[in-house]
This record gives structure tokens, C-alpha cells and sequence, in this order.
């Protein structure tokens, strides 16, 4: 009797293969949030995500001569503007995510970034013209709340001023990943990945270089060598979404997508010794059922 889990081509179904793809993907995410705790703090976050920009375009291109695609050919573009601004969201939201990240226990950090979905949300009203349902709005303060209840944890109960900067630099952070995304779907109409990615990365490697250079924090070699990890790492990450939800809806990802702050969670317990506080898990309680309730409308 053929494995239930085996498709016609021998291959898993492809749910299954799907549900992989977006876990690869949250992991690969959560290392790159963690990436400014991992290095120690040696290095800004705007230098990691810089850095993260540069050999990502490098493993574009390389990308691109495997598969003999001409350059020219992918840098033909009607919107340099959007792409412009979208390097801009990334780049910024990027170093908010990874400072704040650095400031306060991973889980907390990856919890709060799951605003995003809510943010796309909001600027999907704002600017695609978009409807927004009651149901909606009562996932959305669903999410919100839990956000509350995170950022109130993180400042033992007495107050937001006490929370310091790092859960506010993380939902900035969300914010400008969330325009990110906005951007993403107004060019993917016309445009393919590859030329997006090649876009962004090489865009936000030229903008950025001489600010970088000129605030450049030495670091010891290894560490500057695993940060430039980061950049293929982040391509493999989207090319797995990518793939995940060419085989799957939205709605049946979505879970799997939450797994980021278990892999935070892990990550800052293996790492640091990080323990997520009560107040942790129900905030992100509150954010995955607000964020769940959103996919299912």
C-alpha cells in the first residue's frame, strides 16, 4: 500500500511539502533577527542589514548566470521609483527588526514582528482600496492587544516608558516590512522575482554604501564572514515562501508561519539562556489568533 504521505511522482503531498518550505523559511527569518544578539553587538544593525543587501545581490547575480539570464534584461523597469522605496522599507525595517531584536529576548521580538500582517492589512485599505470588514477590525485590536500585553511584560507591568526603545523599534520594524509587502504586490504584476530581488538588493547596496562605510564598526573576521551568510539566507528564505505557497493556500500556511517565534524562543534559550515570560506567551497567544482569524476572513 503506497504511503499516504507519497504523491504520484513519489514526492510528499504537496501540503506537506509546502508546511517544509514556510518552516525553512521562519527559521532561516529567525536567524536573521537574531543576527545582531548572535554577533554580540559588535556590529550596528544598519552594518548587518547592509551587509546582508551586498551579498544577497551577489547571490542574485550568480542566480542569474546559472540560469543564463541576461542582466540587462532583468534591470528593465518601468518602476525604478517603487523599487527605490522598496529598498528604502527593507533596508530600514530590516535594522529596526535587528536592533530591537538585540535589545530584548528574541521571542518577544519575533512576536511583535508578527504585526506585519496587520499592518498589510491597514495599507492595503490605505492605499489598494481594499475592504475592511468588523471582523477585521476585531482580529486586527486582537493582534494589537497582544502586542500590549508583550511590550507591558517586557516593562514589568510599571509602564511603556520602562519597556525601553527595542519593542518599539520592532514594530516600526513590522511597519516597514508590512509597506515592503504592499510594494512587492504592486510590482509582482509586472516583473519577475528575480528581477525584484536583483532590484532590491543591488539598490539598497549603492544607497546605503557610503553611510555604512563611514559609520563602519570594525569586527573580528569570522563574525563578518557568518554575517555575510545572511544575504543568501534571506533569498533562500523568500524562495521558500515562494515555493510553499505555489503548492498551498494562505490559510493553511499560515500556522506554520508562527513558528518564527518558536525558533526565536529556541534560539534565544540555546544562545542566551532566554526564557519567554508568561506575559510573552500570551501576548503571542492573542497576536496568532488575531493574525489566524485575518487569513480565514
Amino acid at each position: 500500500m503506497q504511503n499516504k504521505l507519497v504523491g504520484k511522482r513519489g514526492g510528499p503531498e504537496p501540503k506537506l511539502a509546502a508546511a517544509l518550505w514556510v518552516l525553512g523559511a521562519s527559521f532561516a527569518f529567525a536567524l536573521l533577527y537574531a543576527s545582531g544578539k548572535l554577533s554580540g553587538g559588535l556590529v550596528p544593525a544598519l552594518q548587518i542589514v547592509w551587509i546582508r543587501y551586498v551579498s544577497g545581490f551577489a547571490t542574485v547575480g550568480g542566480i542569474a548566470a546559472i540560469r543564463r539570464v541576461r542582466l540587462r534584461q532583468l534591470l528593465e523597469t518601468r518602476r525604478r521609483h517603487l523599487h527605490l522605496l522598496r529598498a528604502c522599507c527593507g533596508i530600514f525595517g530590516g535594522a529596526c527588526s535587528i536592533y530591537g531584536a538585540t535589545h530584548m529576548p528574541l521571542a518577544d521580538a519575533a512576536a511583535l514582528a508578527l504585526l506585519q500582517g496587520v499592518f498589510v492589512m491597514i495599507l492595503a485599505v490605505l492605499l489598494l482600496g481594499e475592504r475592511l470588514g468588523l471582523a477585521q477590525l476585531l482580529a486586527a485590536l486582537l493582534c494589537l492587544g497582544g502586542a500590549f500585553v508583550i511590550v507591558r511584560g517586557d516593562s514589568g507591568g510599571s509602564g511603556f516608558a520602562l519597556a525601553g526603545l527595542a519593542p518599539y523599534a520592532v514594530m516600526l520594524g513590522a511597519l516597514l516590512t508590512a509597506s515592503e509587502i504592499i510594494l512587492i504586490k504592486i510590482l509582482s504584476r509586472d516583473e519577475s522575482m528575480l528581477s525584484m530581488l536583483l532590484h532590491v538588493n543591488g539598490i539598497a547596496a549603492l544607497l546605503f554604501a557610503l553611510p555604512v562605510l563611514w559609520l563602519w564598526q570594525a569586527a573580528p573576521w569570522p563574525v563578518l564572514a557568518a554575517l555575510c551568510l545572511l544575504g543568501p539566507m534571506a533569498i533562500v528564505g523568500q524562495m521558500c515562501n515562494v515555493r510553499a505557497y505555489r503548492l498551498a493556500d494562505a490559510a493553511f500556511l499560515a500556522p506554520f508561519g508562527y513558528s518564527s517565534v518558536a525558533f526565536s524562543a529556541l534560539i534565544g534559550w540555546l544562545a542566551f539562556g532566554d526564557l519567554p515570560s508568561l506575559a510573552t506567551w500570551a501576548g503571542t497567544a492573542l497576536i496568532v489568533a488575531g493574525g489566524l482569524a485575518l487569513i480565514r476572513r
